[in-house]
C-alpha cells in the first residue's frame, strides 16, 4: 500500500506494526518540517502507546508544543507529527479542536485499543477508507486500497448521476461501491470490529450588524496577514501559485509584506496562442500575472498550456483515483511539476477565496434572485426565456452568454434546494435521464436528483442563503473536488499545496463578516479587495473572473475527436451498459453541430470510461491512449 503512493512521500518511508495488537501503519514521508531522521514515521509517544502516520501541516504546532513541553512531555523531534500525539495524550478526540492546519492521519491507542482516523476540518487532505468485515483498511489514495487483497473494485452505481452533474463525487461516496471518504470536520474510532464516525467541526454563519465596514476591512487585512505568515513555516523552499487574479495576487502580496528581502518565487500557466478559443471566454493569466509579479517584486516562472496536454489524462486519471472532469487539473499538475523541478516543495494556493468571500457567478445569481423574487413572476419568467431563446439563436448553443442565461433562468424558476442544484448542473437531469440505458435506470433505487448535497443544505447553521450557498460549496465542491485534485495532482510530483483561505482563525472571521460585505453592490469579494488595495494595483484586484482550465470546448471540437469516437463509441458505450449508445451518439453530434452545448457532459463521459479502464478493468493501472 505504501509502494503505491511513493510520489506522495519520496523522501522516507516507515512502517510499524503492534506485534500483540490489530494494527499495522505505513508513510511515504515527504519531509517540510524537521529534515532530520527524527521526523521518521509512524511515530510514537515516550512509551509506544501511541502511534501516528500522518498527511499534512498543523500551523499552530509551535504554541501547542511549548504548552506541552511546560506540562511536562518530551519530544524527540521538532516536528507537529509529534505534537498531535502528546496533545492527544491530553486531550483524547477533542485535541482536534486545537489544531489549525490541514491534515488526515491515523493514530492507534494501544491503552483503549482503538484506533482514530480524522480528517481536517475542510477536507483539505484526503482520507479514503474501506471496512472488510472486522477489517478496516485506510489511505490517502485509492489505489492503494487496491493492493488489498480482495478489495472489491465494484462501480457504484448511484454515484454515477451525481459525477455526471457536478464533475465530480460529492459527499462520503466514492464512484467504488466499497470505498468511502472520510468527510471533513469528521473523525472515525475503530474498535473491537467496529466503526463509528463523528463530526467534530461545524461552522455558524452569524453575520455581526454592528460592526463598520472599515473595521471589517482591518480585521480581514490583519487576519490574512496572520494568516499567510502562519502557512509559510516550512524547511524547504516555498513559493506560490500566481494567476494575477485577487485571491493568488493577495497572499503573494502577504507573502512579500512578511519577508521583504526574500527571493519569492511564483509559479502559473502561459496559454498557446493557437489554443485560446472565443467558446470557452478563456484568458490567458500569464499577463495579469506578469503585473502583479513585478509590483511585487517576485520572481515569476510560467510553464505553457498547449493542446497536446490531453496527452496527460490518462495519468491524470490514474493519479486523481476518481473521475474529475474539470480542465484545471492539467495546470494544477503542470505548475506543481514546474515548481517542483524548479525546486520548490511548498506552494500557497488561492484556492477557498471564491468560497469564504463569494467571488463566484452563483453568488451573484443568489443576490439578484433576490431582487428579482420581489418582482412578478409572471413577468419576469417570459422575459428571462426569451432572452435565453434570443441569444442561443445569435451566438449559438455553446456561447458564453447563452449558457449563462439558460443557468441562471433554470435557477429564477426553482427555489430551495433545486435552486442550489440548478447553479450547480453541468449537464442537466433531462439530458442526463435520456442517455442512461434501462438497466441501469433499475440500479438506481431512487437515489434522487440533489439528494447527495440535501444534509449539506439543510444542515446550515446561520443566516443569509448565500452563506448558505458558501457552506454547502465548503462542505461538497472543495472537499469532494477542488482540493482533491490540487492534493492528487500536486503530490503526483511529490509537491505540497497549502491553502490560507482555509485557515481556521479566516473561516471563523468570515463567517461573522455581513453578506453586503463579501459581495457589495455586484463587487465580489469586496471586504478583501479594500483590504488588499493597499498592496495590489487596482486592475489586478477588480478584473474580471476567470477560470482556472483550459478550453475545453475547443479541445472537444478539434484535439479529442478522435478519442471520443474511440471511447464513445457504440460498441464501447453497449458493453458497459450504462448508456444508451443512441442518446450518447445524438448529445455528441448536436453538441458537434452547435445545437447543444454538451461540452462538459462529453467530457465527463470520456473521464468516466478512462477511470473504468484503468480501475475497473485493472487494478489501478495507467492506460495509453
Amino acid at each position: 500500500m505504501a509502494l503505491a503512493m511513493r510520489h506522495r512521500g519520496p523522501d522516507d518511508m516507515g512502517t510499524w506494526s503492534d506485534a500483540a495488537g490489530p494494527v499495522g501503519l505505513a508513510q511515504r514521508r515527504l519531509s517540510i518540517i524537521d529534515l532530520s531522521p527524527a521526523g521518521h514515521n509512524p511515530m510514537s509517544n515516550e512509551d509506544g502507546t501511541v502511534w501516528i502516520t500522518y498527511n499534512g501541516e498543523v500551523y499552530n504546532f509551535p504554541e501547542l508544543r511549548a504548552e506541552l513541553i511546560a506540562k511536562g512531555h518530551q519530544f524527540r523531534s521538532k516536528t507537529d507529527t509529534e505534537v498531535i500525539v502528546h496533545l492527544y495524550e491530553e486531550e483524547g478526540a477533542d485535541c482536534l479542536k486545537r489544531l489549525n492546519g490541514m491534515f488526515a492521519f491515523a493514530l492507534w491507542d494501544a491503552k483503549k485499543q482503538q484506533l482514530l482516523l480524522a480528517r481536517d476540518h475542510a477536507g483539505i487532505k484526503p482520507l479514503y477508507y474501506w471496512q472488510d468485515g472486522r477489517r478496516l483498511f485506510f489511505a490517502s489514495e485509492i489505489k492503494a486500497l487496491l493492493k488489498v487483497p480482495g478489495c472489491p473494485r465494484e462501480l457504484n452505481t448511484a454515484a454515477v448521476s451525481d459525477y455526471l452533474t457536478f464533475l465530480w463525487v460529492p459527499g462520503s461516496f466514492t464512484l467504488f461501491k466499497s470505498i468511502r471518504k472520510l468527510e471533513p470536520g469528521h473523525y472515525l474510532i475503530w474498535k473491537d470490529g467496529s466503526v463509528e464516525e463523528r463530526q467534530w467541526f461545524s461552522l455558524a454563519y452569524q453575520p455581526d450588524d454592528g460592526v463598520r465596514e472599515a473595521e471589517w476591512i482591518e480585521q480581514v487585512h490583519d487576519t490574512f496577514m496572520r494568516v499567510c505568515r502562519r502557512q509559510m513555516v516550512s524547511d524547504v523552499p516555498l513559493g506560490a501559485f500566481l494567476s494575477g487574479g485577487a485571491d493568488s495576487s493577495s497572499i503573494v502580496a502577504c507573502m512579500r509584506r512578511s519577508f521583504p528581502e526574500r527571493e519569492i518565487k511564483c509559479y502559473t500557466v502561459q496559454v498557446h496562442a493557437e489554443d485560446n478559443d472565443s467558446r470557452d471566454q478563456f484568458v490567458d493569466d500569464y499577463p495579469y500575472a506578469k503585473k502583479v509579479a513585478d509590483a511585487l517584486g517576485v520572481t515569476l516562472k510560467s510553464v505553457e498550456l498547449r493542446a497536446d496536454v490531453i496527452s496527460l489524462l490518462p495519468k491524470m486519471v490514474y493519479h486523481l483515483d476518481e473521475p474529475d472532469a474539470d480542465t484545471a487539473i492539467f495546470p494544477s499538475y503542470l505548475i506543481s511539476k514546474l515548481a517542483r523541478e524548479d525546486g520548490t516543495t511548498v506552494l500557497l494556493s488561492g484556492t477557498g477565496g471564491d468560497e469564504v468571500f463569494f467571488g463566484y457567478r452563483g453568488h451573484q445569481a443568489l443576490a439578484q434572485y433576490e431582487r428579482l423574487d420581489r418582482l412578478p413572476r409572471w413577468l419576469v419568467a417570459p422575459a428571462l426565456a426569451m432572452a435565453t431563446a434570443a441569444s442561443s439563436a445569435v451566438m449559438g448553443a455553446s456561447g458564453a452568454i447563452p449558457r449563462r442565461l439558460r443557468k441562471f433562468r433554470k435557477g429564477f424558476v426553482a427555489t430551495g434546494l433545486n435552486r442550489y442544484m440548478a447553479l450547480s448542473d453541468w449537464s442537466g437531469e433531462d439530458v442526463r435521464e435520456s442517455i442512461f440505458s434501462p438497466a441501469f435506470i433499475a440500479s438506481q433505487n431512487g437515489h434522487g436528483h440533489g439528494e447527495s448535497v440535501r444534509k449539506y443544505y439543510e444542515g446550515f447553521e446561520g443566516r443569509g442563503e448565500l452563506n448558505r450557498r458558501s457552506h454547502v460549496l465548503v462542505q461538497t465542491f472543495l472537499s469532494a473536488h477542488n482540493f482533491l485534485y490540487t492534493d492528487k495532482t500536486s503530490m503526483a510530483t511529490s509537491l505540497e499545496v497549502r491553502v490560507p483561505f482555509m485557515d481556521v482563525e479566516l473561516m471563523r472571521l468570515c463567517a461573522r463578516i455581513p453578506e453586503s460585505f463579501k459581495l457589495h453592490r455586484g463587487t465580489t469579494k469586496y471586504v478583501l479587495k479594500k483590504a488588499m488595495e493597499r498592496h495590489l494595483p487596482h486592475e489586478s484586484l477588480y478584473r474580471s473572473k476567470t477560470g482556472f482550465g483550459g478550453p475545453l470546448r475547443k479541445w472537444i471540437a478539434d484535439d479529442l475527436n478522435g478519442l471520443i469516437g474511440d471511447l464513445l463509441g457504440p460498441e464501447r458505450i453497449k458493453q458497459r451498459g450504462l448508456f444508451d449508445p443512441a442518446a450518447v451518439k445524438r448529445i455528441v453530434d448536436d453538441n458537434r453541430a452547435n445545437r447543444a452545448d454538451h461540452a462538459y457532459l462529453i467530457y465527463a463521459l470520456l473521464n468516466l470510461e478512462l477511470w473504468m479502464q484503468t480501475f475497473i478493468d485493472r487494478p489501478g493501472e495507467e492506460v495509453s491512449i
